[in-house]
């Protein structure tokens, strides 16, 4: 049975599991990444490898395609090169896949690697939801739009949901709530819009990162209050958001036993990281003409039962009714809704590895003779 190592690259940390084509978990492991960026990730992802029993395949999560990647892609030296290029429009992310493709084809040069892309199922947006309000030849000249990510959690919650109801629901809303949180519009198993945008800074308030912001606001930073790019940068990313408002941590468990304990500025950002919430669900239903059933799915999604509970309340003139008893225990992959409820509810676990999975197998019938590799 082929078997595929699938490498999870985050800005936090590796993930890595080996699946076989029939989705069985052969083994894997997650860690924190414990070097600087560059050479020496490299070296902790090939210290990991030795871990993994023998594989076939390599699946990279490769978090930005840009505008030429809409699809998975075998890694070769020409993708490796513009992979390379599009770090730039995410370095934080890019660079740890980077080194987990760099890793595998030192230590494996003979394994075939496949990049697997979270912007490209959000490759369906119509245009006048992938474009910004700007100069028509600014876009034109620099590809600026508004590229989604989170795209493979979405496409898995997508399948998943049709298992679960026996149908693919005409209107769809996923939200995938983690440490990046995203909502996405997805009409008839295609995304449609989706909150993130040129960069994963944008749309809902996160864990660490700020999300939408009035842009004059930025420039009124630099100009007026002279704040830096770098300090601007390095602000949204990882001092604002959850973590920003409350002072306490970006972690929705500290944050709601913050507010518990009586603390104003847990409870404000909690208020405030679900008015975005509820904006973001409000805004999906609209696009998409109302909602037959939402998703959770992400460490905050399949966890939170206050934040579903909370979030679901807006879209009672829908015709949605939450069954308290169903939500409470955070169980994933089930219908938390009522049986008479207009719109279905479901928690789902996020399985991005099995998103990967999908689209590295395709590419089995490519290889002349599988090597298989024993790390």
């Amino acid at each position: 049975m082929t078997r595929v190592l699938v490498l999870n690259t985050g800005s936090s940390g590796l993930k890595w599991t080996v699946l076989g084509a029939d989705k069985a978990v052969f083994a894997g492991g997650n860690e924190p990444w414990t070097r600087a960026e560059g050479p020496s990730r490299v070296e902790q992802i090939r210290a990991a490898l030795p871990q993994a029993p023998r594989f076939d395949l390599v699946g990279h999560r490769v978090v930005h395609g840009g505008t030429r990647f809409r699809e998975a892609v075998v890694i070769d030296e020409s993708v490796r090169r513009e992979l390379g290029r599009l770090a730039e429009l995410d370095p934080e992310h890019m660079h740890a896949s980077l080194a987990g493709i760099d890793a595998v084809g030192t230590a494996f040069p003979a394994v075939r690697q496949v990049a697997v892309f979270d912007t490209a199922f959000h490759a369906t947006m119509p245009e006048a939801a992938a474009g910004y309000g700007l100069p028509f030849e600014w876009t034109e000249r620099w590809g600026l739009r508004r590229f989604g990510f989170h795209g493979l959690s979405v496409a898995y919650a997508v399948e998943r949901a049709h298992e679960l109801l026996g149908k693919t629901p005409s209107r769809l809303i996923v939200c995938h709530l983690g440490s990046g949180c995203s909502v996405t519009a997805v009409e008839n198993g295609r995304s449609i819009d989706t909150s993130m945008g040129f960069t994963s800074l944008e749309g809902l308030m996160m864990a660490t990162r700020s999300g939408s912001i009035d842009p004059g606001l930025l420039l009124y930073l630099q100009e007026r209050c002279g704040v830096g790019i770098e300090e601007l940068r390095e602000t949204l990313t990882s001092r604002s958001g959850l973590r920003g408002v409350s002072g306490v941590s970006g972690d929705m468990r500290k944050i709601l036993e913050a507010a518990d304990a009586g603390s104003p500025r847990a409870r404000l950002a909690y208020e405030r990281f679900l008015l975005c919430l509820r904006r973001a669900l409000g805004a999906a239903a609209g696009v998409l003409g109302g909602v037959d059933a939402v998703v959770f799915t992400g460490g905050i999604g399949e966890n939170c039962a206050p934040v579903r509970r909370d979030a679901t309340n807006a879209l009672g003139f829908a015709g949605l009714e939450l069954d308290e008893k169903a939500n409470a225990p955070s169980s994933p992959d089930q219908d938390i809704s009522v049986p008479g409820s207009r719109v279905r509810v479901l928690i789902i676990q996020s399985r991005e590895d099995l998103a990967i999975l999908k689209d590295v197998l395709r590419f089995r019938q490519h290889t002349d003779e599988r090597t298989e590799v024993s790390p």
